[in-house]
């Protein structure tokens, strides 16, 4: 039972929430509205010439030592030994990935670089996760839920959920928050409580209107979010950096019961050091074998998941793996790579056409044009542009792009 305690800590934020009762298990024709996405964000800007874009091909660009053009599945990438899981990745799961190369953010500051990858070009807009949580998710307890990264939101601010980098909400629902706070707490007999609870319940029923029954709907909501077993809310590190495969796991579990539509991750590359490298290239190596290596669990993880639909929740789950921007071909005076406009992102499982790389770098290192519906490269076509990928996802979930976005081409040489 929820205290009044707790509920006053907590019906000022989850009452924006939009917290509902969860659905019901059924099993069904998997559909574009069943469409589940998760967000990995790789804070920084990572360097795709790592993995994703050879720079062979480039004028001046430098590649690393013992660097190789790899291929499986229908992936070209860039191999090396210092990344084993790489390879292992395109291996066992290059036919559900697609590459995508040469997309464009228009910017090199990482914040304004943040928005447009996540929005396009909109002023005060939801991002893709929030569009597709807040319109057609909006019946889930946990729309969004962020376990770390960014959110950009105004029309579906309610839909949005943070968990928290040291598990605040967990703490919230629990009331252990109060009783880490300074302020000292006194607790009441179980059935005192009971009596409060009920009190607080009939106030807001007789209080009436959009505020009563925000405040009642609250306590409803509250209630059914803590009931449901088993649901450990907490994330975990993986000794100095966040195990992101373990967030995508807690997804999964979100997923699976009918909580959510979409997740929010980060990763930080090896020890939280970042992707912002402007001196040297190994930090990004390091960061790009660990990333593969949590992808390659949590894909193994995804396929032992049903869905709250009683299908393989694998069918509906569609993960993108992306940064906010890439890195300049060529090395600065400190052997590293400053911030560059073109960046790449992979798209990974349900309603991917898997086994491509679409798009690429020419010989300048500037995004190449192609033909968005095929993927051919055209000198008539478009650069890749972060609206063409959200439009493509938002309708992948089933929401026509043309109520966001001026520019609703889709990029559909990306769907199956």
């Amino acid at each position: 039972m929820l205290t009044r305690r707790q509920f006053g800590l907590l019906s000022g934020g989850l009452v924006s929430c939009g917290l509902l009762s969860p659905r019901r298990v059924l099993a069904r024709p998997i559909s574009a509205s069943d469409r589940k996405f998760i967000f990995i964000f790789n804070d920084g800007g990572w360097d795709t010439g790592h993995v994703f874009t050879p720079y062979w091909p480039i004028d001046g660009a430098m590649m690393e030592e013992a660097a190789q053009p790899g291929s499986a599945n229908g992936i070209d990438f860039v191999d090396h030994p210092g990344r084993p899981t790489v390879r292992e990745f395109f291996e066992q799961w290059g036919n559900q990935t697609a590459i995508i190369n040469g997309m464009e953010v228009q910017s090199i500051t990482h914040e304004r670089c943040r928005k447009l990858v996540l929005t396009g070009q909109g002023v005060l807009a939801d991002d893709w996760a929030t569009i597709l949580a807040g319109k057609n998710g909006s019946d889930l307890l946990l729309p969004h839920v962020i376990l770390d990264g960014p959110a950009f939101t105004s029309k579906y601010t309610s839909s949005v959920v943070r968990v928290g980098d040291s598990d605040q909400l967990p703490d919230l629902l629990t009331g252990h928050s109060v009783l880490r706070s300074d302020v000292e707490t006194m607790g009441l007999p179980t059935h005192a409580e009971n009596k409060a609870d009920a009190f607080v319940a009939a106030q807001a029923e007789a209080i009436g209107g959009s505020f009563g029954s925000s405040y009642a709907d609250a306590l409803t909501k509250i209630q059914a979010l803590r009931s449901w077993d088993n649901l450990d809310l907490a994330v975990e590190d993986a000794g100095c950096e966040r195990n992101i495969a373990n967030d995508c796991g807690l997804a999964f579990d979100l997923f699976s019961r009918g909580l959510s539509r979409c997740a929010m991750l980060s990763y930080k590359g090896w020890c939280d050091e970042g992707w912002d490298t402007h001196q040297g290239l190994a930090l990004q190596t390091k960061n790009f074998d660990r990333l593969f290596g949590y992808l390659n669990d949590a894909m193994a993880d995804l396929q032992t998941r049903t869905s709250n639909t009683g299908n393989p929740l694998a069918e509906e789950v569609t993960i993108l793996v992306f940064s906010e921007m890439g890195r300049e071909p060529r090395l600065n005076n400190w052997d590293g790579r400053d911030h560059w406009t073109f960046t790449s992102a992979m798209a990974i499982g349900s309603g991917i056409r898997g086994g491509q790389v679409i798009g690429g770098l020419d010989s300048s290192g500037q995004g190449r044009r192609i033909d968005l519906a095929t993927g051919a490269f055209s000198d008539t076509g478009s650069i890749i542009l972060p609206e063409h990928l959200g439009a493509t996802l938002l309708t992948m979930g089933d929401i026509d792009p043309a109520e966001y976005l001026e520019d609703t081409t889709l990029l559909g040489a990306l769907l199956s």
